[in-house]
């Protein structure tokens, strides 16, 4: 799927808006997604040091009992639980609601569950689906939820006093509700000060991005004048040679517009009709003078090379990227609706509805002109010629959207050849193709 297409002035004050609140929110989120996670990691090794310093406490006691006599190590860890918190009383992130210890092996030696509001048997649960990982040296955590509420997993090593590990120390630290609120109100007032320093950065900004979009629009318009202009002489030199005047191309393009707004034509294809309206004929520059301007009808053999025009037309426009859309008009204005036109015979709507409209102007104007083999035809002559071909040479329907305007257009431009004729086509057309932001695309 194409991407879509914005007329620049939509794409600078709506798209481009929406996408700098987009990015606004995303990076804001970002950065408040950054602090709460360095938050709670931060939280986490004062939570690891809080734990060390209880094995440090378990680790005296045990070491008590075993001098007295008591049990064996892992009864001596069992009443050391037993006999005191999990943890020393630094209580300002939350406490820990699970402690075990087992020796390297993976034996357990001695546990504790203190569940608080959580459910025991799914902090059992949590710990049992969690794969234990016997650090090296300094142990790890992470940060895990249970039933919606964030805790802390950690295994730390517990060393003699030689500085081997005789056994591991595994908790689960419950977070509480006081840090959980001041972590995200941390993380939000941080997304809020980025939010607002890159929103204040693309309003600086937005000003500087408009002023260079009107100048692009500018720049740009200044070349599509230019490519107007060159359209307008290779037209006009064209339908000179044609007919030592290029008035029947203003008048046609006039027509074609007022009969492509009848019939709700968009802007695009508005845009494409005007160039085929001054290029239509531009393939007769390969057609011979003698065939050209023969005064009189041409025989089988002569409009065989007459058609040739069209082919002639088409390799023209198509070396032109500009120009290349101008080939729906270049290349089917003698098409017919019933399918008997040239050069491919096409019919009905497969003709570009550009063509169809361009062959309705084209007829009209030429029946009432003057030309050197023939008189103008009165109005009414000229739209019963053109009835005659309904659904033969013309689009039935387009042709009933004409006949509403036809007067009008016969009574206002029918054989002018001025230059204020001139000046309207050139109005019209600077209104379709140099609109500034509003017909440039993104």
């Amino acid at each position: 799927m194409s991407p879509r297409a914005y007329s620049l002035r939509t794409f600078v004050h709506r798209v481009l808006a929406l996408r700098l609140a987009a990015a606004t929110l995303a990076i804001a989120a970002l950065f408040g997604g950054i602090t709460g996670y360095r938050g709670y990691d931060r939280i986490g090794a004062e939570v690891v040091q809080v734990a060390r310093n209880g094995i440090e406490w378990m680790r005296v006691g045990v070491r008590q009992r075993l001098e007295t006599g008591g049990p064996n190590l892992a009864g001596a860890m069992q009443q050391v639980l037993n006999a005191g918190p999990v943890q020393r009383p630094d209580r300002r992130y939350g406490q820990f609601v699970y402690a075990r210890f087992y020796d390297p092996s993976g034996t357990g030696l001695a546990e504790r569950l203190q569940p608080l509001d959580a459910d025991a048997d799914a902090l059992k649960a949590q710990i049992a689906a969690t794969a234990r990982q016997f650090p090296h040296e300094d142990g790890w955590h992470e940060q895990i939820d249970i039933g919606g509420r964030p805790y802390f997993h950690l295994v730390i090593p517990v060393a003699d006093r030689h500085g081997t590990t005789i056994a591991y120390a595994e908790g689960l630290f419950r977070i509480s509700d006081e840090t959980v609120a001041q972590v995200r109100r941390h993380a939000l007032q941080t997304a809020g000060y980025v939010g607002l320093i890159v929103l204040a950065t693309a309003l600086l900004l937005y000003p500087v991005i408009l002023t260079l979009m009107r100048r692009l629009a500018r720049y740009s318009e200044q070349l599509v004048a230019s490519n107007l202009e060159t359209l307008e002489v290779l037209g006009s030199a064209i339908a000179k040679r044609d007919s030592d005047t290029d008035a029947h191309n203003y008048r046609v393009t006039l027509y074609a517009l007022r009969l492509a707004e009848a019939a709700g034509l968009d802007g695009e294809q508005r845009r494409t009709l005007i160039k085929g309206a001054f290029l239509h004929d531009v393939g007769k520059i390969g057609i011979r003078d003698h065939i050209l301007h023969k005064p009189a009808r041409l025989d089988p053999d002569e409009f065989a090379v007459m058609q040739t025009h069209v082919n002639h037309g088409l390799d023209i426009v198509r070396r032109s990227a500009w120009l290349a859309d101008a080939e729906d008009v270049v290349g089917g204005h003698h098409e017919k609706y019933d399918g008997s036109g040239y050069p491919n015979a096409a019919a009905g709507e497969s003709i570009p509805a550009a063509a169809r409209i361009f062959a309705i102007a084209d007829v009209f104007d030429a029946l009432t002109s003057r030309r050197p083999y023939k008189e103008p035809l009165s109005f009414d002559e000229t739209m019963q010629i053109l009835d005659s071909g309904r659904g033969r040479h013309f689009d039935p329907a387009l042709l009933d959207r004409f006949a509403t305007i036809a007067r009008e257009l016969y009574d206002r431009y029918c054989g002018r050849d001025d230059e204020r004729l001139r000046d309207e086509v050139r109005t019209v057309v600077q209104r379709w193709f140099v609109g500034g932001l509003d017909t440039l695309r993104y």
